[in-house]
């Protein structure tokens, strides 16, 4: 009551209040889609709107209600999920504040409150983004909703991963799992913190990390333990480790998840020596407790060549340290492993718990190391054999810091340096240190690190001494770059074996077509929240499977647009246009193999832009940029072929504003027009292109 009464005294001194009336409707309002199971999961209709509702605060912006304790969920602003006091489905959303107020920052759970903002998506999850939260939006206190007890397949299909579209009545809102199994991978799936449940039909879902608590500081359940439940709000993604669609619950805060019994906790596997040669064993120990009982036995399995499993009992040799020999093998060959413990109380792990994709492996050799043996990862997950060991491999640097600065849109990955000893599969690799920053393109050099896997990237990095690298001669020509058909990489998930061979490795794509100018939005600059763009583009070759290609992190002129001014400098690539070529290093990164052209002579035979074979197909009206925008914006639109055009500005009551084009007659191709509202006031405007039989409307945002 006294945090109510304080909230009561700040409106009474509160003038800031938001004079443009908007639309008061429900969270189900917004949230609802009757026709998913038809039309798929689509944005909301409210999607880009200024919408007022009313909801009780289930998660708090800030730990104890304290904007210095940090925030609690991780969503690039404060943030906080609000559910709808009566309703149960379609009745949760996030809700960020990206100019936060001081108001909005020291809100708490059970307060009930109305909040201005415009509806956006992230992926395929839809929020609320506020705009000046004030006093006045505090209503009230009341209970905070208990959550909604629902089973692991309403979210998922049976024995699998991929989502059910009905799970996104649930998206937002708080609900409860019981009795399910937990798996903690290593490393993290998706991201730090994450790991997945499962239930008596291998029915799974991943528990995420949008919840600091998690992201930074909980242990994740050992794989094996058996939850008594795991609470959260359900988030919706797209394309995301081979699934088309999945459900992610994400817990806010530790008592979110309970576990009832637990499994042996599995770490720490090691071998010695790393490297293996002919008849050396090997001695493979792991680090194995029970948090509620005792370890009785662990087995560790192995295989040769992927024939049959061979057993060893593992010995407890001090602690909690178990240990096995694996004899020494007299031939060059692939040996694989993994570990199973039991304790007391019967309770099983296994680790890796994927032994189909992330078995621990080594190779048995009478040579030094190369790229290949250390890029070599042939069960699907993108793990070198050497992850976490020290190697030294020897290559020619195919891209240097002057190649690849690195650069893009909402990140700063660095420059980057790579080498490769030939041309074909796992040929090349990453390398990292402030003595790679020096080297350049044709450079011979041997390289001492450790390996890593960096998001799905495999390198090797802590290059930073000169007893780290040696430089054994200079100038010398590159590998030729392998033609791949755009087929090869595909879309592909990350560690897929297909793609995964030539992450690192110079390639090129041959006789291609832009299919789409901006792989992650609609054309046009980067403006979040309404369009992302990060510099990517999709070409195909005549498989016409799509791959992706980056063009911000390469030292080069070509662009796809992805800032405002781009447009009138060259060079814009857009769809339709068609290359003979293009070059570059294939990496990966942000759940997708993209491949890295280094500078310009990385592109060839780009086709002539003013060929009639690269008007627009279609008539089309893109979304304006930026927006929400202060206080001008400019709207695109395409036409493939000459006609008459109309372009108006209407309010939110549908009464004309402005008159951008009054029925003039426009050429084929793509168009851009300014719009400037200086006079005029906040909020959602219509803008609406008309020009044969051809019309279309899309909103946009005027927030001063």
């Amino acid at each position: 009551m006294k945090k109510l009464f304080f909230f009561l005294v700040l409106l009474l001194f509160s003038s800031n209040i938001l004079a443009q009336p908007y639309p008061e409707v429900t969270i189900k309002d917004i949230q609802y889609q009757p026709n998913i199971l038809t039309t798929g999961d689509l944005p909301s209709f409210y999607n880009g709107d200024t919408v007022t509702v009313t909801g009780v605060v289930m998660v708090a912006p800030h730990k104890f209600a304290n904007p210095d304790s940090g925030v609690i969920l991780i969503a690039g602003a404060p943030a906080l999920y609000l559910q709808d006091t009566t309703d149960t489905d379609w009745a949760g959303i996030l809700v960020r504040h990206p100019n936060s107020t001081s108001t909005f920052d020291i809100l708490d759970t059970g307060m009930v409150v109305k909040v201005t903002g415009w509806v956006d998506e992230f992926n395929v999850t839809t929020q609320l983004n506020a705009i000046n939260f004030e006093a006045s939006g505090v209503l009230g206190i009341t209970d905070r909703r208990e959550p909604i007890l629902i089973t692991i397949d309403s979210l998922a299909n049976t024995g699998s991963f991929e989502g059910k579209l009905l799970g996104e009545r649930w998206e937002g809102v708080l609900v409860e799992l019981r009795n399910v199994t937990a798996v903690s991978e290593t490393p993290a799936p998706i991201g730090t913190g994450f790991f997945y449940v499962y239930d008596q039909n291998n029915t799974k879902v991943y528990v995420g990390n949008q919840s600091s608590y998690y992201r930074n500081n909980a242990t994740r359940p050992p794989t094996g333990s058996t939850l008594e439940y795991v609470r959260g709000y359900i988030q919706n993604r797209s394309n995301v480790g081979g699934n088309q669609y999945i459900n992610i619950i994400m817990p806010a805060y530790p008592e979110d998840v309970k576990i009832l019994t637990f499994a042996p906790a599995i770490s720490n596997i090691t071998r010695n020596p790393v490297e293996v040669g002919y008849g050396v064993p090997v001695t493979v120990s792991a680090e194995i407790s029970d948090q509620d009982g005792t370890i009785t036995s662990a087995q560790l399995f192995y295989r040769k060549n992927l024939g049959t499993n061979n057993e060893l009992a593992m010995t407890n040799t001090t602690g909690n340290t178990w240990q096995a020999v694996i004899p020494g093998q007299n031939d060059s060959c692939i040996v694989d492993f993994f570990v199973r413990a039991v304790d007391n109380n019967n309770n099983v792990s296994i680790f890796p718990a994927d032994t189909t994709k992330f078995r621990y492996f080594y190779l048995v050799l009478n040579r030094a190391l190369t790229i290949q043996d250390v890029q070599y990862s042939p069960f699907g997950g993108g793990f070198s054999g050497y992850n976490s060991y020290q190697v030294t491999v020897r290559g020619i640097v195919t891209a240097d810091t002057t190649d690849i600065e690195g650069n893009e849109t909402g990140t700063l990955s660095g420059p980057q340096v790579y080498i490769q000893n030939e041309s074909g599969p796992w040929s090349g690799i990453k390398i990292v240190g402030t003595e790679t920053l020096l080297l350049n393109r044709g450079d011979d050099v041997t390289v001492t690190g450790n390996v890593r896997d960096d998001f799905g990237m495999t390198e090797i990095f802590g290059i930073n001494s000169s007893s780290n690298i040696t430089v054994n001669s200079t100038g010398n020509p590159v590998p030729e770059a392998e033609a791949l058909s755009t087929a090869t990489i595909d879309l592909l998930a990350g560690g897929t074996v297909q793609a995964e061979q030539w992450e690192g490795v110079l390639i090129k794509y041959e006789n291609i077509v832009v299919t789409d100018e901006n792989a992650d939005g609609d054309v046009g600059p980067h403006s979040p929240p309404t369009n992302n763009n990060f510099g990517d583009i999709l070409v195909a070759d005549a498989s016409n499977s799509n791959a992706r290609v980056a063009l911000q992190y390469g030292t080069h002129d070509y662009h796809n647009f992805w800032a405002i001014g781009q447009d009138v400098t060259p060079t814009y690539v857009k769809e339709g246009y068609t290359f003979e070529s293009i070059t570059g290093i294939l990496w990966f990164g942000f759940s997708n193999y993209k491949l890295f052209p280094r500078k310009n002579d990385d592109f060839t035979g780009l086709s002539d832009i003013g060929d009639e074979a690269n008007l627009p197909a279609e008539y089309s009206l893109s979304q304006n940029y930026p927006n929400p925008f202060n206080p001008s914006t400019k709207i695109e639109y395409s036409l493939p072929v000459e006609g008459n055009v109309t372009l108006k500005i209407f309010n939110i009551l549908g009464q004309e504003v402005r008159n951008l084009i009054n029925n003039e007659l426009m050429s084929a191709g793509r168009h851009t027009v300014t719009f400037e509202a200086t006079s005029l006031p906040s909020g959602v405007y219509i803008y609406r292109l008309q020009t044969g039989n051809y019309s279309s409307n899309k909103k946009m945002i005027l927030l001063r």
